[in-house]
């Protein structure tokens, strides 16, 4: 894992001057509600989740060379089961490794996902990683009484 920290601290996510990911310090946190509830209560909804996926691609070069064939696979699923058309997504918040071998794997993948949809240059699909502006946050042991 030490050969994916980046030398100089910074995530350079989808960039030529990637070089493995910045440590970061900070916490995300994110209020789940039933829709219902939300609106009787007069929440203010900033997004609704039709569906989650996850999945293991098995055996690989390393924890940070996912497998591209996974990925795909893993978009494809999500978005048929929740009835969702790739066509309508016109944003992809990345995982964003900010490694040279990580980086193209996930654009890639995202590509082949979506590829059966009408992109083209006057309707591209934008992806990102806001992790380039806080770099990797890891996970910390949870007091979960």
């Amino acid at each position: 894992m030490r050969s994916a920290v980046s030398p100089d601290g910074i995530s350079f996510s989808f960039d030529s001057r990637a070089n493995g990911y910045g440590r970061g310090e900070g916490a995300g946190c994110l209020i789940l509600r039933r829709t219902d509830d939300a609106i009787r209560a007069r929440n203010t909804i900033r997004a609704n989740i039709r569906n989650t996926g996850i999945n293991h691609c098995g055996r690989s070069q390393g924890i940070t060379v996912p497998k591209q064939e996974a990925q795909t696979e893993l978009i494809r699923d999500v978005y048929a089961s929740a009835d969702l058309d790739p066509i309508e997504t016109a944003f992809v918040e990345c995982h964003g490794t900010g490694t040279s071998k990580g980086d193209p794997i996930e654009a890639m993948s995202i590509a082949s996902a979506f590829k059966s949809s009408s992109l083209d240059v006057d309707d591209p699909l934008y992806i990102g990683s806001v992790k380039s502006n806080f770099g990797e946050l890891v996970s910390a042991p949870a007091d979960l009484r």
